[in-house]
């Protein structure tokens, strides 16, 4: 017997994503620059927000939230 399998994401990538990658690929800016702006902008202007700030993965978007919450060493949830 299988066990079923269970998807760890569907995603639905279509050229246009994959020519806006390439297009930062073989520009002067890999992880900073105007891309980075312009997805921020539109995370701000898609949740109706002021601010939105773009981070390199989900255990560093903890790590400020947990900072932006004043938590520390020793502080418990």
């Amino acid at each position: 017997m299988t066990s079923p399998t269970i998807p760890y994401g569907r995603q639905d990538i279509d050229d246009d994503d994959i020519e806006a990658v390439v297009r930062v690929l073989k520009s002067d800016f890999l992880t900073q620059g105007p891309a980075v702006a312009e997805f921020e902008k539109s995370v701000t202007d898609y949740c109706d927000v002021p601010f939105a700030t773009a981070i390199c993965n989900a255990t560093a978007g903890l790590h400020i939230a947990y900072l932006a919450a004043g938590l520390g060493p020793g502080d418990v949830l």
